[in-house]
């Protein structure tokens, strides 16, 4: 007999339990599949859009049985709780920040430069929005 198995994001998060709930559903490595969407991300930023639709549309495995809505609603305040408790860890101390704003804007010139490379189909507007965060965050914790 089959084992009926649902896709549900895993209390053991990283970020929003997406990785390692599909890992478990897919009976593998949770480091494996962070990897992939990793990849998938850095190559033309669909890993990021992919994660964020699963943390919206997969049920949490704390969650009794909900509807659609139901899920949806409870997924969407776990993602803005998640925010502010990055957000909050970011802004506590002035090194976090500004090393977060390099990063941002080295990541932006990454990005940047991927598309002078041949093959790679990558808009300006993911670089220019990280450049732009970036220095923000810079100028802001002057």
């Amino acid at each position: 007999m089959s084992e009926h198995r649902k896709l549900t994001r895993s209390s053991e998060r990283m970020i929003g339990g997406v990785c390692s709930g599909l890992a478990r559903y897919l009976n593998l490595d949770p480091v494996l599949v962070r990897l992939v969407f990793i990849a998938l991300a850095l190559v033309n930023g669909l890993g990021v859009l992919i994660y964020l639709i699963m943390w919206l549309l997969v049920p949490d495995e704390a969650a009794g049985p909900q509807s659609g809505d139901d899920v949806i609603r409870a997924n969407l305040e776990d993602i803005g709780n998640q925010a502010r408790r990055i957000g909050e860890r970011i802004g506590r101390s002035e090194g976090s920040a500004f090393l977060f704003g390099v990063l941002l804007i080295v990541l932006g010139g990454l990005f940047l430069l991927r598309n002078f490379v041949p093959g790679i189909d990558m808009s300006l507007m993911w670089p220019l929005l990280l450049i732009a965060l970036g220095g923000y965050l810079l100028l802001k914790h002057r």
